[in-house]
């Protein structure tokens, strides 16, 4: 099974001296640059590098070159630490986002066809508003069309609408009211005839 391996924290090197050839395991300090060589024998191992280095006055990391440190830059005091300066707080300023009104895609000549037989149906032209309960919204409801695309179509061909919806639904809901007030005085009057006296 072959996996990685991590790079050790220094270089094993054959150097040429008066001695003769020699192999050496090279450590450079991370912080100076400064190299310190240790002779290797033949069977090194890389926690024998990192004892004699620690031996002489090292800091040594097999596996991590940048806790190499040679003795001079141990010495030195490290740098202060300065105090980090604070970050202003930004007073979040909200954009004003333009008002833009979604487009709607022209219709098509069958969906203008569709939409002018729904409101010749639902829409009383003379008198400037919907019929029984419709408006723009329910057209569009029915057709499956977009409600602002109904809008555009019935102005363009009634003009706008002379009532106002609301009160259209106002006047909706008392004639339903009037009728069901109807319907109670019509059950009122069979329950006193069943009780009175013959």
């Amino acid at each position: 099974m072959t996996g990685k391996r991590r790079a050790l924290s220094y270089d094993v090197l054959q150097v040429r001296d008066i001695t003769g050839p020699r192999t050496i395991a090279r450590l450079w300090c991370a912080q100076c640059g400064d190299t310190l060589d240790i002779t290797l024998n033949s069977a090194h191992h890389a926690d024998g590098v990192e004892r004699m280095a620690r031996a002489k006055g090292w800091d040594c990391d097999k596996n991590r070159p940048r806790r190499t440190i040679c003795p001079d830059c141990k010495a030195r005091p490290s740098p202060p630490i300065k105090p980090a300066a604070p970050n202003p707080i930004k007073p979040n300023i909200r954009k004003e986002m333009p008002m833009t009104t979604p487009t709607v895609r022209p219709a098509t000549p069958d969906e203008r066809m569709r939409i002018r037989h729904k409101l010749d149906e639902v829409f009383d032209d003379s008198k400037g508003m919907y019929l029984d309960g419709f408006s723009d919204q329910r057209v569009a409801e029915d057709l499956k069309l977009p409600r602002k695309m109904i809008e555009q179509i019935r102005e363009a061909a009634y003009g706008p609408i002379r009532t106002d919806p609301e009160i259209d639904q106002l006047r909706t809901d008392i004639a339903a009211l009037i009728a069901q007030a109807s319907s109670l005085a019509n059950r009122l009057a069979e329950v006193e005839k069943r009780y009175q006296p013959r």
